[in-house]
């Protein structure tokens, strides 16, 4: 199936949660949010199945003033 992450498409196998793709893309357990279709998807959520072109925003947090 494919999903829109941070308004790319990819390519993910069905039943793909979140945490696995986070995991497999190489992004970091800590300091990052996600949104699910403009919803922000509390860390607890992150064993949520995706969906066929469910869209994705991963930000990272960054120091900086």
């Amino acid at each position: 199936m494919i999903i829109n992450l941070n308004e790319k498409p990819v390519e993910v196998a069905e039943a793909t949660t979140v945490a696995a793709l986070l995991a497999s893309l190489g992004y970091p357990d800590r300091g990052i949010a996600v949104a699910i279709d403009h919803t922000v998807l509390p860390r607890s959520e992150w064993d949520t199945a995706l969906s066929d072109g469910v869209r994705i925003d991963v930000l990272a947090a960054v120091q900086g003033g």
